[in-house]
């Protein structure tokens, strides 16, 4: 009888707590612009996601979100209804903030996603504590980081530049350079039109140009592969201290070892420039 009390008792704890584990709000605003639009987008958790829109207006569309746990606060709703109530939004002219909160207690377990569609012609800087950021399509330059998260970037008419402390980076078709850096996890930027720079101390770096540039890579522990624009002239300066060096056919310059290689490809151009502590170098 006492266990049958006990399963009673366990159900309607569970259940309980399952209705109070999640509150969940929203807001959306649209925004009229005109002209380049500067945006500033911040998150401490949920992620961000920034795609093109169409001209004239911003539209935000947010998610809120709370986990209680067994201690967790009781005023988690409140605080979501006031978010929604007042959204941290904020416009003057064609500068837009989107996300800083005034009053950051106001976050505290709370996340907050951020979806938003912005006009061709933005430039954008986006900051996510938790949470991956995607960003695609707009002119840009584009000034991307996040603690915790990957972050994913295509079809920007401009530079970009990514900073994760933990998740991938992945960048594509880009009309100018690409600064790119990450403690935990790899790189992939390709189909890159200007100059790149990566580095990560854990994950290999994989790289792709269209347009002959500069290039410096520098990974710890992971290989890097560069493949250069086609049939424009370089020169490649590698050097690994464990692993194995791939290159094209190029006037070897100075001395030629496995782990070390310097020369000319296509009669040389613009150094690329390539260091792996441990791990392979191929440049195609």
């Amino acid at each position: 009888m006492k266990a049958f009390a006990f399963g009673i008792v366990s159900v309607v704890l569970a259940g309980g707590l399952a209705a109070q584990a999640e509150e969940q709000g929203s807001f959306d605003k649209s925004l009229t612009v005109s002209g380049p639009v500067d945006l500033e987008v911040k998150t401490d958790s949920g992620g961000i996601s920034v795609t093109q829109g169409s001209a004239g207006v911003l539209k935000i569309h947010a998610i809120l979100k709370s986990q209680h746990g067994w201690f967790g606060s009781g005023d988690a709703g409140a605080r979501i209804a006031e978010l929604t109530r007042n959204p941290p939004v904020e416009q003057t002219g064609n500068r837009i903030r989107v996300g800083y909160v005034r009053d950051p207690a106001l976050l505290r377990g709370i996340s907050m996603r951020l979806e938003i569609q912005t006009p061709t012609h933005t430039q954008i800087r986006a900051r996510a504590d938790s949470g991956g950021i995607r960003i695609e399509g707009i002119s840009g330059p584009v000034d991307s980081k996040t603690d915790s998260g990957g972050i994913d970037i295509r079809d920007i008419s401009s530079d970009v530049r990514a900073a994760a402390d933990s998740g991938g980076i992945h960048i594509g078709n880009i009309k100018g350079a690409v600064f790119a850096r990450v403690d935990s996890g790899g790189i992939e930027a390709s189909d890159v039109a200007g100059a790149i720079d990566a580095e990560a101390d854990s994950g290999s770096i994989q790289l792709r140009q269209t347009k002959a540039a500069p290039i410096r890579a520098k990974a710890d522990s992971g290989g890097v592969t560069a493949r250069l624009a086609p049939g424009a002239g370089y020169d490649v300066s590698a050097q690994c201290d464990s692993g194995h060096i791939s290159v094209p056919e190029m006037t070897v310059k100075g001395a030629f070892s496995r782990h070390h290689v310097e020369g000319k490809v296509h009669g040389g151009g613009p150094l690329v420039d390539v260091r792996v502590d441990s791990g392979g170098i191929s440049i195609q």
